[in-house]
């Protein structure tokens, strides 16, 4: 259905067009929903982010901003070599914009939504206080993960005989290295994965497959793990070094806060004024256009 915005029309074919270029975005936050739910999702989200077009498309030409058309041109040229250059952009695929016209209409509006979001967004820079009460406030939000080093000696299987083959294999060499063995001279003999030594570099959570992963985190440096399954056979893993989290320091972080807060700030005077403009605005569905 269209929407009528004050006295602009946004007819339905261009709400269906901008939600088909939404689809996959909303796709990726609804994982689990069938299609059709995305797609009324996408429909919903393009008709709010439309109607905020238009209002602010309203608002802006009321301030009539003088756009530079050499800016326009090059905003014009920037966008088609960004979007699959000239041929694709005459192949008129883009959901919404298939002419030149269509085009500078884009840019233009961009650089008048930008003049007026600068105006209305005018606000009390972050202070550094500010920034630390936050810092305070969400120290989990500035801690390194848990990062591990080790190595590995793997004996493959597919099949449930090979793998009741590999256990028993890999059983006896972890014997063999707690009775003083070379690990590095037995991954090099032994293991189907003796590249680097078996040397599995340094990772963090969710690096690893799960039965892997939840035995590496309980090992202690230099310790030797019992064997473990996984999909891929039979594993001895040998932790090298683990590093633990920390909380990165406040002066090497600050401006991040401040660049944060300020924009978050921003956001919100910004969706105070655009409820205004709703307030006062006339904005009806309209069937059949």
């Amino acid at each position: 259905m269209a929407v009528k915005v004050n006295e602009h029309l946004i007819p339905d074919w261009a709400i269906e067009r901008q939600a088909q270029s939404l689809f996959d975005q909303v796709a990726k936050s609804m994982p689990t929903k069938p299609k059709e739910v995305i797609q009324l999702a996408a429909l919903d989200l393009a008709r709010d982010r439309m109607i905020d077009q238009s209002l602010m498309g309203q608002e802006s030409q009321k301030r009539a901003y003088e756009i530079d058309p050499d800016e326009v041109n090059l905003g014009m040229k920037k966008w088609i070599s960004q979007n699959g250059g000239k041929k694709a952009f005459s192949k008129g695929k883009h959901p919404v914009i298939k002419t030149q016209e269509d085009l500078k209409k884009e840019i233009i509006s961009q650089f008048q939504f930008n003049r007026l979001l600068e105006e209305e967004t005018t606000c009390e820079p972050v202070s550094e206080e500010e920034a630390k009460k936050y810092y305070d406030a969400r120290p989990d939000l500035f801690e390194s993960e848990v990062m591990l080093t080790a190595s590995h000696i793997l004996k493959m299987a597919k099949s449930d005989e090979e793998f009741v083959e590999a256990e028993k294999k890999v059983i006896a060499l972890r014997k063999q290295i707690l009775e003083g063995q070379d690990f590095v001279k037995i991954v090099k003999e032994e293991s189907d994965d003796s590249q680097n030594d078996g040397h599995l570099g340094t990772f963090g959570k969710g690096r690893m497959v799960a039965p892997f992963e939840k035995v590496a985190f309980t090992l202690n440096p230099g310790e030797l793990s019992e064997p473990v399954k996984t999909q891929f056979g039979w594993h001895i893993i040998k932790l090298l070094e683990r590093k633990d989290s920390e909380v990165t320091p406040f002066k090497d972080v600050k401006e991040k806060i401040i660049e944060y807060l300020g924009e978050r700030r921003k956001d919100k005077i910004f969706d105070q004024f655009l409820d205004q403009l709703k307030k006062k605005a006339e904005i009806v569905d309209v069937a059949g256009f």
